[in-house]
């Protein structure tokens, strides 16, 4: 009798312990969470900021180049060339429209300075398109579709003589009740031959979902004017904005 009652003591001891140490047991959890999201901020952070050195390093190695090749006395067209490419594809926005510039301006070579100017207003343009803090309020489908959105008007400078008329005539297409900026861009040769692009027809570029509907609203209006156009999704965020490419 007595070793059963020394039992069922224990047992309660045991039962009243376990049952007072659930609500510890569930804050250390909770701590330990805590502890595993402020870890991974942390590293998110220092890989973000490596990639920031990283960056600027980049940027001035790119600077320091510009500047050799523009300072020569005895400039060479195919170095002018490279140093080019090698900015517009290795910096970034607004250095790599900034040196592109310099590049216009200081180039021997004509073609080379021709194809600087056009990248070089290219991506102004497209930073100024897309800013680094954006907050307006969402697009509608009204008048043509686009409502607030802001679009971009794409000519393909290949085929500008025929490609410029068609984009220019799609400007008709906006309404009192489109109040986003509407612009005719071009879109140089040299970029279009970058990944991403390679646009041969008549694209609309939008983020899926929240913009599917204002490509579907802008694609059947300029299909009502004789336009026809292919949808292409993108995987990057382009806050109230959407492209349209025309290259026929």
């Amino acid at each position: 009798m007595l070793t059963k009652a020394i039992a069922l003591i224990s047992l309660v001891i045991a039962t009243y312990a376990a049952w007072t140490a659930l609500p510890a047991d569930a804050e250390i959890k909770r701590l330990q969470g805590e502890t595993q999201r402020l870890d991974l901020a942390l590293k998110r952070a220092d890989a973000d900021l490596k990639n920031l050195e990283s960056n600027r390093k980049v940027t001035m190695e790119l600077y320091q180049e510009v500047k050799k090749v523009i300072e020569k006395k005895d400039k060479d067209p195919r170095e002018e060339d490279a140093v080019r490419v090698l900015v517009e594809s290795l910096a970034e926005d607004p250095f790599r429209w900034k040196l592109l510039g310099v590049i216009a301006v200081g180039a021997k070579d004509p073609s080379v300075k021709v194809s600087a100017a056009a990248t070089s207003k290219f991506y102004q343009e497209d930073a100024e398109a897309h800013p680094a803090v954006q907050s307006l309020p969402s697009g509608r489908n009204v008048g043509s579709g686009a409502g607030s959105y802001n679009v971009d008007f794409f000519y393909c400078e290949k085929k500008q003589s025929t490609s410029e008329p068609i984009a220019r005539s799609a400007l008709a297409l906006k309404t009192t009740l489109d109040t986003g900026r509407w612009r005719i861009r071009s879109l140089p040769e040299s970029i279009n031959q970058q990944p991403g692009y390679s646009i041969q027809t008549n694209v609309i570029r939008f983020t899926p979902p929240e913009e599917r509907p204002v490509a579907d609203a802008l694609a059947k209006a300029l299909s009502a004017k004789g336009i026809k156009v292919q949808f292409q999704e993108i995987s990057y965020p382009t806050p109230n904005y959407v492209s349209v490419f025309i290259c026929e």
